[in-house]
């Protein structure tokens, strides 16, 4: 039985120049030259989504029939073009897509619940427009056409680009209908378009996840009376730990408060291990200092906070507007997680179905910029876990992603932005975000880099012994003594 389609809301740096080069240099005409050494990026640039180490890349198909195979457990990278009509659903193993539709295809048994997601990831910047509607949609389906299940995940008020994501799921009850036997089904993954938005490839991460089937049959309704009344949020000095990029360098975090900051347009990844019986309560406040505080307005929709649950399907979304006074953006209650969530009938309480890493998504609107400067603003999570950890449901195998182990526990309290074996494939090559106190200390999971731009109207002559001057200087400037 095919569950109905679902639609939410899923939508720093510093630099300076290099000091002079000398009177020589100077004599040279070059209308500007900015070098970003390591470790300070430009300021107006964002770091990049940090992609799963070792992802694969497959290209989608416009037609079921050359649909590249996703397995279960493994991580993928792909990519989206633009589309505006049409949802290439539909048509069975023939199916063709319209423009801004790619198939890929997956095998299933036929008693594990089964999860795919794609995370869109945009360009961003000044000149790329996003819509209202622009959205990316997930649909599984059966080799006859038939949707076992379909997701949207869109802009919406928040128009601007930034990673969303979306999960279409088998899950796999008795009496289920559709959908639930072994065999060959379709993920078709749509992007639409409007008009007037930027057109540009979308680059894609896929993952597919299996949750092992229980030993003994589950209940097939949901949990009774649960507390709904939010306990007073923790209070005491926040500690520091900065944000990830996406959903691989995403940092630990365990209840508590907590402190980042955050540019107009960027989006900032956390996440917290949540273990059965648990449930989590969230607030992310933009503080008065948001901006230029001398500055007045106001902004709707400033600060979107999104959470998202181990299988990367979003569970609840909620913004909060910016006037100059402190304004607080805070999550609907939710249950405790219990398997059994997924029978209830509201998407955001079914949920929470499951243990493991829970990841919350922060973004701040480009339009800040222009109503309160382009300037880092602060933001201010305060988390609690309620409730003590309950037993895990006896699984017929391990469940992987979904648990809490206690190298996940260990990753919260250290602030790692990389965790236990029970996350899905995470980046390499991060900071593990050492350090003592609450806060991880160690550097941020921003990126570091070194660029040269914009160096024009001079031939290329000078253009070159330009850059060697830059290089050498630079080079020397960080070399040990006596190079």
């Amino acid at each position: 039985m095919s569950r109905r389609v679902r639609r939410r809301v899923v939508g720093r740096g510093h630099g300076r120049p290099v000091p002079a080069l000398g009177a020589a240099m100077c004599a040279v005409a070059v209308p500007v030259v900015v070098v970003a050494l390591p470790g300070i990026a430009a300021a107006q640039d964002s770091p990049p989504y940090v992609f799963a180490q070792g992802a694969k890349t497959v290209q989608g198909a416009v037609t079921s029939a050359d649909a590249a195979e996703l397995k279960a457990g493994e991580t993928y990278r792909s990519s989206i073009e633009a589309g505006v009509k049409g949802t290439g659903l539909g048509g069975g193993s023939g199916a063709k897509g319209g423009a801004g539709t790619r198939y890929y295809r997956v095998d299933l048994d036929g008693s594990s619940d089964t999860y795919v997601s794609a995370v869109a990831v945009p360009k961003v910047g000044a000149d790329v427009k996003a819509a209202f509607n622009d959205s990316i949609s997930v649909t599984l389906q059966d080799q006859q056409g038939n949707r076992c299940d379909s997701e949207v995940a869109a802009f919406r008020s928040a128009e601007y680009p930034r990673p969303i994501a979306a999960t279409a799921e088998r899950v796999v009850r008795e009496g289920g209908g559709r959908c639930q036997d072994a065999g060959t089904y379709y993920v078709v993954v749509a992007r639409k378009t409007a008009p007037d938005s930027t057109r540009e490839r979308w680059d894609l991460e896929l993952s597919v996840s299996s949750e092992p089937t229980l030993k003994s049959p589950p209940a097939t309704t949901g949990p009774g009376v649960w507390s709904s009344v939010s306990p007073r949020p923790p209070a005491g000095i926040p500690s520091e730990r900065p944000g990830g990029t996406g959903f691989n360098d995403a940092r630990s975090l365990r209840q508590g408060v907590w402190k980042d900051r955050i540019r107009p347009g960027q989006t900032l990844f956390y996440r917290i291990p949540l273990d059965w019986g648990q449930q989590l309560f969230t607030e992310a406040e933009l503080g008065n200092s948001a901006g230029d505080a001398q500055r007045k307005g106001f902004v709707p929709s400033a600060l979107n906070v999104t959470l998202y649950n181990p299988a990367r399907t979003p569970v609840t979304s909620k913004d909060a507007s910016y006037g100059g006074e402190p304004s607080v953006a805070a999550l609907d209650s939710l249950p405790p997680v219990a398997y059994e969530n997924r029978y209830l009938s509201r998407a955001d309480e079914a949920g929470v179905r499951f243990a493991g890493w829970y990841y919350l998504k922060v973004s701040l609107t480009p339009e800040m910029k222009g109503t309160f400067g382009n300037k880092e603003s602060g933001v201010t999570l305060r988390l609690t876990v309620h409730g003590e950890a309950a037993s895990a449901p006896a699984y017929v195998r391990d469940p992987g992603a979904f648990q809490v182990t206690d190298a996940d526990r260990a990753a919260a309290e250290n602030g790692s932005a990389q965790g236990g074996g029970s996350s899905l494939p995470s980046a390499g090559g991060q900071d593990g975000g050492q350090g003592g106190g609450q806060a991880g200390q160690g550097g941020s999971v921003r990126t570091n880099r070194m660029t040269v731009v914009g160096i024009a109207g001079i031939g290329t002559g000078s253009v070159l012994v330009l850059g060697l001057g830059v290089w050498t200087y630079v080079a020397r400037r960080r070399a040990p003594a006596g190079w």
